[in-house]
């Protein structure tokens, strides 16, 4: 288990061998959705929100 840093508020964030890069995670401390950008070594980012379609 390789443990990350959360970009908003910089609680440790335990993150399992199995993870993915593309994954989303919740920072249990601060609740912010993050997403794996790199799992050796480990690194979040925040996720981007959904947008809207608009019918398009």
């Amino acid at each position: 288990m390789a443990e990350a840093e959360c970009p908003e508020c910089a609680s440790p964030i335990s993150i399992a061998a199995n993870t993915e890069v593309g994954e989303i995670l919740s920072c249990p401390d601060c609740g912010t959705r993050l997403e794996v950008r790199s799992v050796t070594p480990p690194k979040l980012e925040k996720a981007p929100g959904v947008e809207e379609d608009w019918g398009e």
